[in-house]
């Protein structure tokens, strides 16, 4: 059986991009997870532009919910924890009725990620070649 138990989905507003990149150092398995989000290519209502990402996990990932990232058993493999905590404390988990804005990150837990990006407000953009919404 995988170790890979769970599906995660991130929707990152685009001014906490940089953050969010140092927690996915964190939570994932290589340094090249520092350039996870790096395109917002989805957007709200109101126009406001989001990176997403869905990915399978190990349950400790999980576990970053729980204690302080400092004290994380996960290896922070040269990860800025300032701005990678500051990710972790815009995290808001999906409930039903949540509605995206761009002050939170939004994690999504075993969801469909396309269901997941539709029930809080995210619609798909195509971004040209300087990475403007079209």
């Amino acid at each position: 059986m995988s170790q890979y138990t769970h599906r995660i989905t991130l929707v990152v507003p685009e001014l906490l991009m940089p953050q969010a990149n140092q927690l996915a150092l964190i939570a994932g398995e290589s340094l090249a997870d520092v350039n996870t989000f790096t395109q917002a290519n989805y957007q709200d209502a109101d126009g406001n532009l989001y990176a997403v990402c869905s990915a399978v996990i190990k349950p400790i990932v999980l576990s970053l919910a729980d204690a302080p990232l400092a004290d994380t058993p996960l290896k922070t493999k040269g990860a800025d924890l300032v701005l990678a905590q500051q990710a972790m404390d815009k995290v808001v988990k999906y409930q039903k009725g949540v509605t995206v804005t761009p002050d939170n990150i939004y994690i999504g837990i075993d969801i469909d990620p396309f269901k997941f990006f539709e029930s809080i407000g995210l619609i798909s953009v195509v971004i040209d070649d300087v990475g403007a919404p079209i």
